[in-house]
């Protein structure tokens, strides 16, 4: 009864224990809950607060409150409720108060628009589903553990008829036979306890009596008194097999008794389960027991895995010796020793197999043991033993450093820290070294380890994660200004192209005018690869051959060169083909040209050389390109005899705006674009230079080759402008100057044009002039409503709308705003009339 209350208490406490650590957790989990909810309605509220769309608020809000552990969430605006829900005491969404004052988890967030902040969203979440779970929880766990004391109590019970009761009786009935002269019986004596005790003496006053009654058996009894003294296992096998006794300590070693193994044929059997394994031990000692008859010696000892009564295999050393025709089996039991000396072999392998490095020192710090990693690490191999760990300082740690080490060290801590050490070439590495005390059994330090992890790969990665930052920063710039710079752009062009037709007459006018618009479309296309550069920008992946497209791109670059640069070009003639963005690698290799052109320009005997030729990625090419994978890759050069690159600007070569050009010769932005065009095709780049005599950079791209026959047309673009017939558009977009401009340019086109300054106004305007309206080419961001809500909201009533977007964002921030692609067409700012007229048809006869 004791151990059943004692068991259950500790079950009760472990329970609370349990039910106060889940709450926490759950708690925790609430509140990370919380913290998730206010950031997912910090940033979707951001769009409908700053347009004050109070529906579209409501829906989000509305949609978060499905969650039935959330209380209420509220939207303040210049210290006012602007929309929020709440639960009532059917728990069910109403109209939110402007203050909560229940105790609920609560979170808040403020609601952030182009870097203004424009109001907050708070988020309450109730406990009471928690707090009800984990009480239902409770009395479950209540319920099992009541279930599992009376489980315990009926075992005890069952346990106390088996060990004691059982046993009694046996003693009684032997005790009886003893009695009445029967010396057949024997008591078993397997639990060394007062009923143990008992038996014992039963079978040692049935022993007394045999001898008092047998004086030929004395000396047959003291050896066996004598072999149950020896520490280790025996049994005595007579020659017809039989196991005339088996002293203690083989019972306790292997479990078994006489009723278990009376003859030899069970001993087989019972060690030896397997088969296969058993037929082997048969014949080896069927063999050792040959060869010893024959030799008239011992059998030698031998190792054999014998399984225990208790199922546990352990492994045992079994000899013997001949006593006339019966056999005594020794058996040493190797386990433990076997065990000790395999775990020692284990953190031997491990020391020495360790991928870090590891010294062992005195108390002194003088190094005793090294690993085949120090070595490798320091270049320290066994002439380090016997000298202090000081031969790898570097002097950048100063000794008020190794003095708060050493005060660590001496106290018994384990310390841990960065450090530059010393190799033995003199070259300094950062490391991050552990050192802990090793004390022997009376708990004193004896020695020190010391792990040293090398930080040169992991100070790598942190130098290209930082250069990732830097050029999110400069994709986050361009994203803001594109809409406001394309926009203008639009308006630019659409002047230009109606310029042009006023001035038909007048050549040097139009040529003027068409310099200007490539301008702009140069301007845009700037843009467009610096949104390239940031991988804002949707981007066209086609299949094409590199050759055939290199070939066409150096024709292009190569007649603006001057023709004292000597221009080489080996490029393979062999198919290889990428998955790739024409306009992209275009303007990458333009860059790349026009800086090997700069770096030229001062030498007598400038050369530019362009190679193509086809590389396989094998482990090592993987090993010393990071982000690299095993294949094929087409491989093209960019080299030149320039005055290089010095070394100490290597490494910032792809920072935005970093140029070691001239004031006025480069805006930095070059390589920032090609780094980004290079990862948005999944490629590499490895740039090298030298400066001095044999001066000179080399560019190296790397782009994953493909099977495909499916190539890109790198053909003419069409410049026809196709007119209308008179059919409707209605223009949406709240740039008055590109409204104004689209109009005369779409009337130019032999469109009518109706136009709306922002989504509600072209909502209505539609609703007004529905069966008149052939197209609606509509902005994506306005105020008040976007291009995409409206349309959205057009189609509710005419879902076979023909509508087009204009947009002056990158099209993946402007259209993938929701979940799935629009279905409609979409033209980026600026666009050419050309371009635009071959839309229009194509969605009109579409």
């Amino acid at each position: 009864m004791i151990v059943v209350l004692t068991v259950s208490c500790g079950f009760m406490v472990f329970e609370f224990y349990d039910y106060h650590s889940t709450e926490t957790t759950a708690l925790k989990n609430l509140e990370e809950l919380t913290h998730r909810k206010a950031d997912r309605l910090a940033e979707n509220l951001s769009i409908p607060v700053w347009e004050i769309d109070n529906d579209w608020v409501i829906k989000i809000i509305d949609t978060e409150m499905k969650d039935k552990q959330v209380y209420a969430i509220t939207v303040i605006t210049d210290g006012n409720l602007f929309e929020g829900r709440q639960r009532n005491t059917n728990w069910q969404p109403v109209q939110a108060s402007q203050k909560i004052s229940e105790d609920y988890i609560f979170r808040s967030r403020f609601i952030e628009r182009d870097g203004q902040t424009i109001g907050s969203v708070n988020v309450y979440i109730s406990r009471q589903f928690m707090d009800e779970v984990l009480t239902e929880r409770l009395i479950r766990q209540m319920i099992a553990l009541l279930l599992l004391a009376l489980l315990i109590v009926i075992t005890l019970v069952a346990l106390l008829n088996k060990v004691v009761v059982r046993r009694l009786q046996k003693i009684l009935s032997v005790s009886k036979a003893i009695a009445n002269g029967d010396y057949s019986q024997s008591l078993d004596v397997s639990y060394h306890d007062e009923v143990g005790l008992l038996a014992d003496g039963m079978n040692t006053m049935k022993h007394n009596i045999q001898l008092r009654e047998a004086e030929l058996k004395e000396s047959e009894s003291r050896f066996r008194r004598l072999v149950q003294q020896i520490p280790i296992p025996l049994a005595y096998v007579a020659k017809t097999g039989e196991f005339e006794f088996f002293n203690d300590r083989f019972v306790k070693t292997f479990g078994y008794n006489q009723k278990d193994l009376p003859t030899i044929e069970q001993w087989w059997e019972l060690a030896y389960p397997d088969e296969e394994y058993r037929r082997w031990v048969l014949d080896s000692w069927d063999s050792a027991t040959t060869k010893a008859m024959t030799m008239k010696e011992d059998i030698q000892p031998a190792e054999y895995n014998v399984t225990c009564k208790n199922g546990d295999v352990r492994i045992i050393e079994i000899a013997g010796v001949f006593l006339g025709d019966d056999l005594l089996a020794t058996c040493i039991d190797l386990t433990e020793r076997k065990q000790a000396e395999e775990k020692v072999r284990r953190y031997s392998q491990a020391m020495e197999q360790s991928g870090e490095g590891i010294v062992i020192t005195d108390k002194q710090g003088v190094i005793e043991h090294i690993n085949p990693a120090f070595t490798l690490l320091t270049g320290y191999g066994e002439e380090a033993i016997g000298k202090k760990t000081s031969l790898l300082k570097s002097g950048s740690q100063d000794n008020a450093f190794y003095e708060r080490m050493w005060e660590t060290l001496i106290y018994g801590q384990t310390w841990q820290g960065k450090v530059i050490n010393k190799k033995k070439s003199g070259e300094l590495y950062p490391a991050m070294l552990t050192i802990s005390p090793i004390r022997n059994d009376e708990g004193k330090t004896t020695n020190y380890i010391g792990i040293q992890q090398n930080l040169e790969k992991f100070e790598e990665l942190e130098q290209q994660f930082h250069q990732s930052q830097k050029m999110e920063a400069i994709g986050t710039l361009v994203g803001g200004i594109a809409h406001d710079f394309n926009n203008t752009l639009a308006g630019i062009t659409g002047n230009l192209y109606m310029a042009k037709k006023a001035a038909n007459s007048l050549p040097d006018v139009v040529y003027r005018l068409d310099s200007v618009e490539k301008l702009s479309f140069s301007a845009a296309a700037m843009i467009q690869q610096l949104l390239a550069f940031s991988r804002k920008s949707v981007v066209e992946m086609n299949p094409l051959s590199i050759s055939s497209f290199l070939k066409e791109t150096i024709k292009l670059n190569q007649v603006s060169l001057p023709e004292n640069i000597d221009f080489q070009m080996q490029v393979s003639t062999s198919d290889m083909q990428v998955k790739g963005d024409i306009n992209q690698l275009q303007q990458l290799f333009m860059n790349l040209i026009n800086n090997a052109y700069d770096a030229v320009q001062s030498q007598k005997k400038p050369c530019i050389r362009i190679e193509l030729e086809c590389i396989h990625a094998d482990n090592h090419f993987v090993d010393q390109h990071e982000g690299s994978k095993k294949g094929d890759y087409a491989c093209i050069s960019v080299i030149d005899n320039g005055f290089g690159i010095k070394a100490e600007h290597l490494n910032h070569i792809f920072e935005p705006f970093f140029t070691t050009k001239d004031p006025g010769k480069g805006t930095g932005l070059g390589m920032a674009m090609v780094y980004g065009s290079v990862k948005t095709h999944h490629g590499l780049i490895d740039v090298k230079s030298t400066q001095g005599e044999h001066s000179g950079t080399s560019v190296r791209i790397y782009l994953p080759l493909i099977d495909s026959n499916q190539l890109s047309d790198m053909g003419d673009t069409h410049d026809d402008v196709i007119n209308g017939h008179g059919e409707t558009i209605l223009l949406v977009d709240d740039n008055s100057t590109v409204l104004e401009t689209g109009r005369d340019v779409l009337e130019g086109l032999g469109y009518k044009v109706l136009m709306a300054e922002d989504g509600l106004l072209a909502i209505e305007t539609y609703q007004s002039h529905q069966d008149e309206i052939d197209l609606i080419i509509i902005d994506v961001v306005m105020p008040k409503l976007g291009g995409v809500e409206a349309l959205k909201v057009i189609k509710s009533f005419n879902p076979a709308v023909k509508a087009m977007y204009a947009t002056g964002y990158d099209r993946l921030s402007s259209l993938q705003i929701r979940s799935h692609a629009p279905l409609e067409r979409v033209i980026s700012k600026p666009f050419a009339v050309s371009q635009l007229s071959q839309l229009i048809r194509e969605v009109l006869e579409g």
